[in-house]
């Protein structure tokens, strides 16, 4: 059935003359009508609900029956929250906070505090990058950082020896002070939305066990987190693909594989790195699971292995495998069909911690609309789960990249 023959069926039993937007505004004021005498004692949601847990689509489904003047079948009608009314003063700071946009009667609602956080956490599992980089908060869509693109240098100055010729020539065999001055720069870190958009069925949301957000919170972490993770290694920075990646960026230690693999290249591809980063605390490598397999099968000059598993000696102390002394960190993101074969990888590595920035503009949230069209004249929810996030390098030479690395 479609929403004319709806309406038209609604204009037979009513007697009204009925078009879209007057269905919208009958649908609005009942609703605001049912949740005006909700009282907000508590958003009744996942951890924050003693007992037994009443997830995100159990709890929409309770919001949806009530706006169609039907009783809710998980929560007390006392439990729930309107977003649109004045009770929303009553909440604490922090789910007022949480409950805050896209308040129309007839729209938003927002996943309590407790899902949105879990989904963020959860990023992290699936972003190789985004937990090695340095994560600094922001409060508007851009952030800039002042840099110093040149250094300055020290001079050894000799005891004064004649003050008559101070300022004639170069100064320093009289005891002049040298000038030197340092070249000043900008970084800057621009926030893009990353989101993604489900459509379920109502009928899903009421039935399902386990309820359907607990299974897209996990779906939302792993999409978002590698679509910020493809970014942050080969996003092109164009206007659909705002975000230039560590393959776009890395110009000055751009090295390739030259004859056979071995591990002279990849000490060059570390070394790259201390080279321009000489005070990093480490320099962790990124590389596919295909590369880490064939780095585990490479031997120094002296005929031991290079990669050491946690827990092996030189790796002891750390959770994570050792490539010569340093982090190795696994990234299946990472393109493994290159070359003209279509069998070669790349590995990356860089000073993460002190010269790559993550800006974070707001975390992941998640926002359900049971009342906007179509969704509603087919009897469906919207999911929409998005995050303001940018990604950045304040010296892209304190980072290499090594092309051509076989993948057998």
């Amino acid at each position: 059935m479609n929403q004319n023959k709806i309406i038209e069926l609604l204009e037979q039993a009513t007697g009204l003359e009925l078009d879209e937007e007057t269905v919208k505004g009958l649908i609005d004021a009942r609703l605001e009508k049912v949740l005006a005498t909700v009282e907000a004692k508590q958003v009744a949601l996942g951890p924050a609900r003693p007992g037994p847990q009443v997830g995100l689509s159990r709890y929409l489904g309770d919001v949806r029956r009530l706006g169609m003047g039907q009783a809710p079948r998980h929560l007390e009608a006392s439990e729930l929250v309107s977003v649109a009314g004045p009770q929303l003063k009553a909440l604490p700071a922090a789910r007022a906070k949480d409950l805050r946009e896209g308040a129309t009667i007839a729209g938003g609602y927002l996943a309590p505090a407790e899902q949105a956080g879990e989904v963020l956490n959860l990023v992290n599992n699936y972003s190789a990058v985004k937990g090695l980089c340095r994560e600094v908060p922001m409060q508007g869509h851009q952030i800039t950082f002042p840099t110093i693109s040149g250094g300055l240098t020290a001079y050894w100055v000799p005891e004064a020896t004649d003050t008559e010729t101070y300022g004639l020539g170069d100064g320093a065999e009289h005891g002049e002070k040298p000038r030197s001055e340092p070249t000043f720069g900008q970084l800057a870190v621009t926030a893009h939305v990353l989101a993604v958009k489900v459509v379920v069925s109502n009928q899903l949301l009421d039935d399902s066990d386990p309820g359907v957000d607990q299974v897209l919170r996990a779906l939302f972490a792993e999409t978002i987190g590698q679509a910020f993770d493809v970014a942050c290694l080969r996003g092109a920075g164009t206007a659909i693909d705002p975000v230039t990646g560590l393959a776009g960026k890395i110009t000055t230690n751009a090295l390739s594989v030259s004859g056979d693999f071995s591990f002279d290249h990849l000490a060059g591809l570390i070394f790259a790195v201390y080279e321009n980063a000489p005070h990093a605390a480490e320099v962790p490598v990124l590389g596919h699971p295909k590369a880490e397999k064939v780095l585990m099968a490479l031997k120094d000059a002296n005929g031991d292995y290079i990669y050491r598993q946690p827990g092996q000696p030189r790796a002891e102390q750390d959770a994570r495998p050792r490539v010569w002394g340093e982090p190795f960190v696994r990234d299946p993101n990472i393109l493994t069909n290159l070359g003209a074969g279509t069998n070669e990888t790349r590995l990356f590595a860089g000073d993460f911690a002190g010269s790559a920035i993550v800006g974070l503009r707001h975390g992941l949230v998640v926002k359900t609309n049971p009342w906007a069209e179509p969704y509603f004249s087919y009897n469906q929810t919207a999911f929409l789960a998005e995050v303001r996030i940018g990604f950045n390098l304040s010296d892209e030479k304190r980072f290499a990249m090594l092309s051509a690395v076989p993948t057998a």
